[in-house]
């Protein structure tokens, strides 16, 4: 304040004319600087938050990461298990398959065995039939014979008692 009154007054308008501009655009520029500096102080900050934040997510990322290699590693054993337990059933299927084929393979040659046993004796018995046949046939023609003998003597007999 000037109490003395010992300076002259100000002229308004030759300062919004010419001086007020150029004080303007000093305080943009002091205005940006100070941005610049208020932002170059608070990146040291902001880095330092972000570096906490980075080691809290990378913690929490350990831990996901030690829970998703447990659940892995309890999973593949769990897989191992079951591909042992497949392997020996597979074996012992391919045992069983092995030991079904050699009994079927021993089945076949007992049946064709049987098969031509039974082939034998079928042929046989057709021998036997046509031989059964032919001395039927030949009975029968012998016995034709001796009735037609028989009544031919009874013929006789009767004519020569008559």
């Amino acid at each position: 304040m000037n109490i003395t009154n010992d300076t002259p007054g100000t002229d308004y308008l030759s300062y919004f004319t010419t001086q007020m501009p150029k004080d303007l655009a000093a305080m943009a520029a002091l205005r940006d600087e100070l941005a610049i500096r208020q932002g170059a102080l608070t990146a040291a900050a902001d880095t330092v938050k972000l570096k906490a934040d980075a080691a809290a997510a990378l913690e929490v990322a350990k831990t996901d990461a030690a829970a998703i290699l447990a659940d892995a590693k309890e999973q593949n054993a769990a897989a191992k298990a079951k591909k042992t337990a497949q392997d020996t059933r597979e074996k012992e299927l391919n045992a069983r398959e092995t030991d079904m084929a050699a009994t079927f393979s021993a089945r076949d040659k007992a049946l064709s065995l049987r098969e031509t046993q039974a082939q034998t004796q079928q042929d046989a018995l057709d021998a036997k039939d046509a031989a059964v046949f032919a001395a039927q046939a030949k009975l029968d023609a012998d016995r034709a014979a001796l009735d037609a003998r028989i009544k031919a003597f009874q013929d006789k007999v009767a004519a020569l008692n008559a």
